[in-house]
């Protein structure tokens, strides 16, 4: 009987330490992956705020008028 729960005990420690590490890999994939999409986001905005930056330039250039994005005039 002694063995028994020795195994039991041991099933039980493995199955325990199977969950806690499933539960901090998944941790760390969620972490990487808002890490990801933080980085992808600074780039996006950055790459808006280029655009932005050509289209005025090249709106002046053509002496065209600004539209106002709040009234659209």
């Amino acid at each position: 009987m002694h063995r028994v729960r020795r195994i039991v005990r041991a099933i039980e420690s493995l199955i325990v330490a199977a969950v806690i590490g499933t539960v901090a890999l998944v941790s760390r994939v969620i972490d990487g992956t808002i890490g990801l999409v933080g980085r992808l986001s600074d780039r996006f905005d950055a790459k808006l705020a280029e655009l932005a930056h050509e289209s005025k330039t090249r709106h002046r250039r053509e002496g065209r008028r600004q539209i106002d994005p709040i009234s659209l005039e």
